[in-house]
């Protein structure tokens, strides 16, 4: 089990920045035509949606279409929080 979580922590950590990536690609994607471009913001929405489309449906209700997606943010602060309570346990 030791072994396992220091991977765990490290995918945590990928993901996150696969999260980012996302968000950020997602402003690129609309002002480049650029098809590499779209096809890596295709293979980030693959990876990233599952995740996102939970707290989207927990969201949509209590923003009231206010057109902002926080759900990033949202994932953002849970995996730091899994990452932070994973690592205080090998301590």
């Amino acid at each position: 089990m030791e072994m396992l979580i220091p991977l765990m922590i490290e995918v945590i950590g990928i993901y996150s920045i696969i999260v980012f990536a996302n968000v950020i690609l997602s402003w690129v994607v609309n002002l480049s035509g650029n098809m590499a471009v779209r096809q890596i913001y295709w293979l980030t929405n693959r990876l990233v949606d599952p995740a996102l489309d939970p707290i989207r449906r927990v969201l949509r209700p209590m923003t009231g279409g206010l057109g902002i997606d926080i759900s990033p943010l949202i994932l953002l602060i849970f995996l730091q929080i899994l990452r932070r309570m994973l690592i205080q346990t090998l301590y």
